[in-house]
């Protein structure tokens, strides 16, 4: 299996904010419909958040939700069905980019 070895280039308007708060709720991703890297970056100096990617009926759980750590930027490959992000936590906002590369 090979590495990617193309540097991240976001998409032209892929940002989507997503407020994090007690009860889940999705944002609808700017990608288009192939698979894509999405950057999920978090400037909250002390809340984690739980994300979950899937269709508009995506719901996060804290339990089984992929942790963001306060300060923290992660990035995922994601498919061609995936149009949304939730998330769930405690306070903050998530900034979801959509591109292309590592």
């Amino acid at each position: 299996m090979g590495m990617n070895t193309e540097p991240f280039t976001p998409m032209t308007a892929g940002t989507v904010s997503r407020a994090v708060a007690g009860t889940t709720a999705s944002v609808a991703l700017a990608k288009g419909s192939v698979n894509q890297t999405v950057m999920v970056s978090s400037l909250a100096a002390n809340a984690i958040a739980f994300i979950e990617f899937g269709t508009s009926a995506v719901e996060a759980a804290i339990a089984t939700g992929t942790p963001i750590l306060p300060g923290q930027t992660q990035k995922f490959t994601v498919g061609s069905n995936v149009t949304h992000v939730a998330a769930i936590g405690t306070a903050g906002t998530l900034y979801i980019t959509c591109g292309k590369g590592a």
